[in-house]
């Protein structure tokens, strides 16, 4: 089964990236350069899926500002490739010894882009305006819920969550993990052009899952937490999937070795747990008096969902404006010669992993 998980995304305070997260396991990484349309997407993708066809697991890692494209894929133990472009750059630690470059950019005619260019420079300074934009009312969506987690600090009963969290601590019984732990940070949802998006449901293998159903503030980043510095001790790696509001807070934490996992599900990021799931329901930690605000509760995520909606629609506005960028380098792209070169690098990836 293969795996979704976004590498980065926008933010309250920008972009944030765990790019550094998707080589994990000292994977031979190659790094793809070049310009919006130049072919990394499709090229990952046709690299992963030769893969995944002979029966290799998979890591997706989906663009926050195209859910649709890629900016990663990783073969578990054996490669990864990695969109190393802006925002997110990055380059070979070890190159040509170990990690290596494939420069996409070197198949398009800088001619026929070159008459573009003062467009060009246009659309990325109108990009940069609604991208900050966007990120704006992102932040100041935040900023209003920051109300509601008070709220909900306030009302939580500590003692309640606290026996809970022992609870489930005694999953960790009698178990020890093969090494030191280890701790890879990703993100499994993300605030894109098309409205808060999550790859939750492609995460789903665990033989052991819990759903913790409640809002940001009500104790799961506590609960979260908790379980994942005792699986570190017990020598268990996690994979830490953060909040795209905050990265400081964890949404969810899937533990492989243990075939364990948490997800929290809410009003942002809700979808159907397996029929195997054991629900753990947050509103039961919070006190009576909770309800005294429920007014204002309802208020702040009206206005929560307004600002957010103009982030969304800032993005959305910003992404049209790329896709035109696109058009121009792609108008430039000589395909034949970048298909060759792509199936040339898929073969060599074969030969290197299954003899042939």
């Amino acid at each position: 089964m293969s795996r979704h998980f976004f590498p980065g995304g926008n933010t309250p305070k920008g972009f944030f990236s765990c790019f550094g997260s998707i080589p994990y396991a000292g994977e031979r990484t190659i790094y793809l350069k070049g310009a919006s349309g130049s072919g990394k997407s499709t090229f990952m993708r046709k690299a992963a899926l030769a893969f995944e066809k002979r029966g290799f697991a998979v890591e997706f890692f989906r663009c926050s500002n195209d859910p649709g494209s890629l900016d990663g894929v990783r073969v578990p133990g054996l490669f990864c490739i990695v969109d190393g472009t802006a925002p997110h750059v990055q380059d070979p630690a070890i190159p040509v010894a170990y990690d290596e470059l494939f420069n996409m950019a070197a198949f398009i005619d800088p001619n026929a882009v070159a008459a573009h260019g003062g467009e060009l420079r246009e659309l990325a300074q109108e990009k940069k305006q609604l991208y900050d934009s966007g990120n704006g009312y992102l932040a100041a969506a935040w900023a209003v819920y920051q109300n509601n987690v008070r709220i909900y600090g306030r009302y939580l009963n500590r003692a309640k969550l606290n026996k809970t969290v022992l609870e489930a601590l005694t999953l960790f019984d009698g178990q020890r993990g093969p090494g030191g732990g280890g701790d890879r940070r990703l993100f499994a949802a993300a605030v894109t052009p098309e409205g808060f998006t999550h790859t939750l449901d492609s995460l789903m293998e665990q033989q052991t899952i819990f759903i913790l159903k409640g809002e940001i503030g009500m104790g799961m980043d506590i609960f979260l937490k908790s379980i994942r510095d005792t699986a570190s001790l017990r020598g268990f790696a996690c994979e830490s999937l953060l909040c795209p509001l905050d990265p400081g807070r964890l949404d969810h934490l899937i533990i492989p070795g243990l075939g364990l996992a948490f997800f929290t599900s809410g009003r942002l990021w809700a979808f159907e747990p397996p029929a195997n799931a054991r629900v753990i329901d947050l509103y039961d930690f919070l006190d009576s008096g909770i309800a005294e605000h429920g007014e204002e509760i309802a208020y702040n995520n009206v206005m929560f969902d307004e600002l957010a909606g103009r982030a969304v629609r800032a993005f959305a506005a910003q992404r049209r404006l790329h896709d035109r960028a696109e058009e121009i380098f792609i108008s430039g792209m000589d395909f034949g010669a970048l298909n060759e070169a792509c199936e040339g690098k898929i073969a060599e990836l074969l030969v290197r992993v299954c003899g042939k």
